[in-house]
Order: structure tokens, then sequence, then C-alpha cells
């Protein structure tokens, strides 16, 4: 078993902990360690442990953590529903986006996440926090304390007999505890009111787990395959160099050619061996008193064409994370034209949509939710996202120019026109009435903002949201 838990196969201690029950030795599990155990044996196959693979496989590495980074380098923020305005000064996010817990730092905590769930098609966080407060609606009243799980190493138990996951069950009458076993025989059950489970976008579940996704990588597994075949094939030739040919004799006699004597050819060997090649003393060529000649019986790296096949392997792994091509780093592919554009569109298909979902979720297992409040999170900073100046003025006209037409409908309010241009709210009872419920004199006061004297064009932007007078 020692293998299979080097390889992180093994996620229950082997030896209880003492007041465990532990069911190790039921006949379902050993065989599944044993079909594991048949994996492990056979090197072309890639097998069920994912993270190895990330971990071994540049080709697997690459575009999970082209995602996962920019995915956690993203600004995140917390919101108000109501408005959409930024919460600047809340305690709890002002910890939880700078750091989640005493060892790790927000965006450390959100790659690990995100990478997990890219790579085994699961990923926990948990709440560390008093068992008291597990049922809290707004737990993150209750901890400050948030950490991402290795995800191998994560079992969940059901409960006996298990509630209905297609039915109207809650997560509590479904699943008793999750364990995370790290360390030297640590077991210990999570209340899974605690635990922040997300999973990719796969069908079927994971060896028979009702909860737990398959990996999307179980769609590209011959391209892995093919990648673990070609890499340990170029290994040998560069490393053993294989069987290069034969050495044949030409020398010849009245009988015609005279095969070597053992003796010589046990000359010819040993003066290949010590004498000649590419090492410290070495001759690059050698001299034999034999008359010889070269068969060759191997095949060099020209004519397998293993980077081809690696190359082709790579965009159908990446594909597979919705990945173009074109963004694969190779040697003949150093700059395009077009890579800001396929870089803007994995961002628009992929890295935004996964972090807003990820936003959604979290909000909802932290509580926020019923306090009005959300997290966010903002790409501006994004080199590929930005727009030029002009054109930046003309999406800001554009919006003012319609909403000074809401407003004047008496459809949104100064302070909706304001948050949708980017602009915190103005604590004036004005700014929270539409124009309809203003009174004549109140209605004189606004008219500064909704119509400004003319101003020519290089005079600066018209498209400022209305600001607060000094003397309100």
């Amino acid at each position: 078993m020692g293998i299979l838990k080097t390889l992180g196969f093994i996620t229950k201690s082997a030896t209880p902990v003492e007041g465990e029950q532990s069911e190790n030795t039921s006949s379902d599990i050993t065989s599944r360690r044993l079909q594991l155990m048949r994996e492990i044996a056979m090197p072309y196959i890639a097998n069920a442990n994912w993270v190895t693979l990330f971990n071994t496989v540049p080709e697997v590495a690459w575009p999970v953590n082209y995602i996962a980074s920019r995915a956690a380098g993203a600004r995140y923020l917390l919101k108000k529903f109501k408005d959409d305005s930024v919460v600047w000064d809340n305690d709890f996010a002002n910890r939880l986006l700078v750091r989640p817990n005493a060892f790790e730092s927000w965006y450390r905590s959100l790659w690990k996440h995100f990478a997990y769930k890219l790579v085994t098609g699961n990923s926990y966080i948990k709440a560390a926090m008093s068992e008291a407060f597990a049922g809290a609606k707004s737990l993150y009243k209750w901890c400050d304390r948030y950490v991402t799980l290795e995800a191998p190493y994560v079992t969940i138990e059901y409960k006996q007999p298990m509630g209905d996951i297609y039915g109207v069950s809650d997560i509590e009458d479904v699943v008793k505890a999750y364990y995370h076993d790290y360390g030297t025989f640590v077991h210990r059950a999570i209340n899974p009111l605690c635990v922040f489970h997300d999973v990719d976008d796969a069908l079927g579940f994971y060896e028979g787990d009702p909860l737990k996704a398959k990996s999307r990588l179980c769609s590209v597994l011959k391209a892995i395959s093919n990648l673990i075949a070609v890499y340990e094939a170029r290994n040998v030739i560069y490393v053993k160099r294989g069987g290069l040919g034969w050495l044949v004799s030409e020398t010849t006699d009245e009988m015609g050619t005279r095969a070597m004597t053992p003796t010589e050819k046990k000359q010819v060997l040993e003066e290949a061996d010590k004498m000649y090649g590419f090492g410290k003393g070495k001759y690059p060529y050698g001299i034999s008193d034999v008359k010889l000649s070269f068969v060759r019986t191997n095949l060099s790296i020209s004519d397998l064409q293993p980077f081809d096949e690696t190359l082709a392997d790579a965009v159908v792994i990446a594909g597979a994370y919705g990945i173009p091509p074109v963004l694969i780093p190779r040697k003949d592919q150093s700059t395009y034209s077009n890579q800001a554009n396929a870089e803007k569109a994995v961002y628009s298909s992929v890295i935004i949509p996964l972090v807003q979902r990820f936003c959604q979720e979290f909000t909802h297992f932290l509580g926020l939710d019923q306090d009005g409040l959300y997290l966010d999170a903002d790409f501006s900073d994004v080199d590929c996202l930005q727009t030029g100046k002009k054109e930046e003025q003309d999406v800001n006209r554009s919006i003012t120019d319609r909403c000074k037409i809401e407003f004047e409908s008496g459809l949104i309010t100064l302070n909706d026109w304001r948050s949708q241009q980017g602009y915190e709210r103005v604590e004036n009872p004005l700014y929270d009435k539409l124009v309809t419920d203003m009174t004549p004199e109140e209605i004189e006061r606004v008219k500064i903002f909704t119509n400004p004297k003319p101003q020519q064009e290089d005079e600066g932007d018209l498209s400022t949201p209305p600001v607060q007078d000094e003397g309100e």
C-alpha cells in the first residue's frame, strides 16, 4: 500500500484512529485499491491520480494554471445588492480578501480552489469555526478562518439511511461528515454545513459517489496517455540512447566475409566503451583494427516526430479547458497578432463565468445574501480587456445619455445614475428621489446636473455623473 499512499490514492488512514469506525476491510474498498494497483502497473495508461499528472505533465499543468492564476488574480470586492456599490469598511471582507487564514493569502487559497476544481473536478473550502454556529444563516458573522482543503484527501461519509438527493433533502440529511485526511493518522470529521463543495462541469459520478464530479481530464485520457508514452520514448533516446545498431565485420578471406572472433568482438566493444564517445577524456571518433560497417536499427527523434504528437495532444487538453491553440506556448508561435483577441475570448467565455459562478455560490455559502451583500470580481485591470481612451469615453457618454433620459422620465434616481457609472452613492435624500417625487425647488437644484452648459469637445468629458453640491 506504500506506493498508493505516496501517489495520493489512499485518502483514509490504514490504521483507524482511536474511536473511529473503520470500513477499510470492506470488499468494495479492497476491490477499488486492487484496481488502482493494476492501473499503476500499466505505465502507458493515465490513471485517476490527476494531481500527479498536474505535477508531472506540463501539457496538463499549463491550461489549469492559466485559468486558475487569472481567476484568482481578479480584484474581489464586497458589494450591496441594492445599488451595486462597493462596501469598503467591512471588517469581514477586509480580512477575507487579504488573508483568509494564518498560513495563506487570499490569492493562494483561491488559486488552490480553482486548480483543484479544474484538475480533480472537486474543490472544498472549510469554514474553520465552532460547531455551535455551523447552522447560522449569516455564517460569515461567526467565522473568520477559511481554508482550501487538498481535494484528493477529502472523503464524504453519507448518512444511513441516506436522504434523497433528488428530493427535498438538505445537505445535512444526506451527508454525515466530510473527512480531510492529512499527516499521520489524522482523520477528523467536518460538519457538512462548514464545507463549501464546488464541483466542475462534468457528467456522471466519480467512482459512484453521488456528490463528487468527474474530472474533465477524463475526456482527454488518450491524449494524456500518448504524452506519457512520448515523453518516455524521448527519455530513452536521450538518456539511454537505446540499441543504436550493429557493428558488422567486413573482413574477408578466400571463403568470403569472415565473422569476428569472440576476442575481436570483446576488443572492439571495450575500446568503444572506454575510449570513444562524448564524455570527458574520450575521442569523438574511433579507429578499429577490424574492418567494420554499421547497420542502424533504431529511429531518431526526427523520425519519431514526437514534438508534433506532443503539440497535438497539448491542443486537445487545452481545448478541454476552453483555451484555443493560438495561446499554447510553442516555438513556432511566439508572436501572433490575434493572441490578444484569443486571450480576451478566454476571459469572456471561461474565466469570468467561472469566477462569477464562484462569487454567487460562495456568497450564498457565507450567508452574505442574508444581509443584502455579495462578492464580486473586477477585471478592469486586465490588459487584454482594456479599451482605448476614446472608446471608453464613448461608452461613458452613451451611459450618461441613457441615464439622463431615464432620470428625466422618473425611472431612476441620481444615486442609480452614479451607480451605473461606477461611482459611490451619495448620502443625501435628494439623490434617492425620483424626479416625479421632487418638489419644483428640488428639480431646479438638479437641473445643473441634467442640463450642463454646452462645452467644446476638447474642454473635457461631459460623461461625468452628478456630484453633490458643496452646500448639500
